[in-house]
């Protein structure tokens, strides 16, 4: 198993779900979200356990779903209430899983694992800068790789001036970073001096050098909230031009992640010009430099295990390294839990 399933993932951006059913794969699980007579999102299996037929392609009359097959009808807590054969008896099998849902900051979270386990009090804020009634600057991808190979690459921002030069990232320069590691937590903080600005911030920074500060922060199991600032020569970070993100890895498969986005500022908060031009950025960085190459990456693995290649460690993977370690150690007490 390389999944944690008592944990909160996020399952979509709230605006996505209405009232009209959808699937989304998570964990493995086809997933049934729609929002009920009341606006509350619900979550159930979308498998038809009669003949597994997709459930979200049925009849939804804002109380049950019809199986668009057989016209079995469920209710949003996942109970067969309708057999439209023979006697009517509903077979005691006749249901399917309901998972535990919440939403906020504008994103659906969803509980895969066992439900009296699941604390609301356990999801992440995501500490975007408000933006009033103005929906975050945000997309939504599904990259064909394994969701820990975007956890890496999140975790060790190096590669940006790289990757990213000039976009996200200043180009190749000293970058001087601490790290900060517990059980569920894991922070870098890293600064680059004197540095031209990244097309990404000049949007809102008008100096053309400057510092360059990045903190990225990994709560489990997949929740990662960024700060970007770019400052005078010499400025603290909160004194700049700063961009608070957050990436919701999701993982769809065990070889493909959901990457859910969001981008908010403190500056010119309120122009659209410069949404825009964020989204085109980040998009283009994301789609075709990020998964092209976490891809590549995952093609020369030829299916082995990570740590069984014995990757070359450098001082920047300690905090890709230490959550990799993380997942391991929840995952495999999750299992044991299960196997007891």
């Amino acid at each position: 198993m390389s999944f944690a399933f008592n944990a909160w993932y996020c399952a979509a951006f709230a605006h996505e779900v209405t009232h009209v059913p959808f699937m989304r794969r998570i964990l493995n699980l086809p997933i049934l979200l729609v929002r009920n007579e009341e606006g509350e999102v619900r979550a159930i299996g979308d498998r038809c356990p009669h003949r597994f037929a997709p459930l979200h392609r049925g009849v939804f009359d804002g109380v049950t779903i019809e199986c668009p097959y057989h016209g079995l009808g469920f209710d949003l807590e996942g109970k067969c209430r309708l057999n439209p054969h023979g006697d009517g008896k509903i077979p005691g099998a006749a249901q399917v899983r309901s998972f535990p849902v919440r939403e906020r900051d504008g994103v659906i979270w969803l509980w895969a694992g066992e439900p009296s386990q699941a604390d609301p009090d356990d999801i992440t804020p995501l500490q975007l800068v408000d933006r009033g009634d103005r929906r975050p600057v945000g997309g939504h991808l599904t990259m064909d790789v394994d969701y820990r190979l975007v956890l890496d690459n999140l975790m060790d921002l190096s590669h940006a001036m790289f990757l990213h030069a000039g976009t996200l990232a200043p180009e190749r320069a000293r970058r001087d970073a601490t790290y900060d590691a517990q059980p569920d937590t894991i922070r870098v903080d890293a600064v680059m001096r004197d540095v031209s600005t990244p097309s990404s911030q000049l949007l809102f920074f008008h100096g053309e050098r400057g510092d360059f500060h990045s903190r990225i922060e990994w709560h489990f199991p997949a929740t990662l909230r960024q700060r970007l600032s770019m400052t005078d020569v010499g400025g603290e970070p909160g004194d700049g031009a700063t961009t608070r993100n957050a990436h919701l890895i999701t993982p769809e498969t065990a070889t493909s992640t959901h990457y859910f986005w969001l981008h908010s500022r403190n500056r010119l908060i309120e122009d659209d010009a410069i949404d825009a031009q964020t989204k085109t950025i980040i998009t283009n960085a994301f789609t075709n430099e990020d998964e092209p190459m976490i891809a590549a990456c995952q093609d020369y693995m030829d299916g082995e295990e990570f740590f069984s290649l014995q990757p070359v460690y450098l001082p920047t993977d300690f905090a890709a390294t230490r959550c990799r370690r993380n997942l391991e150690r929840r995952i495999a007490a999750e299992a044991s839990a299960g196997a007891g």
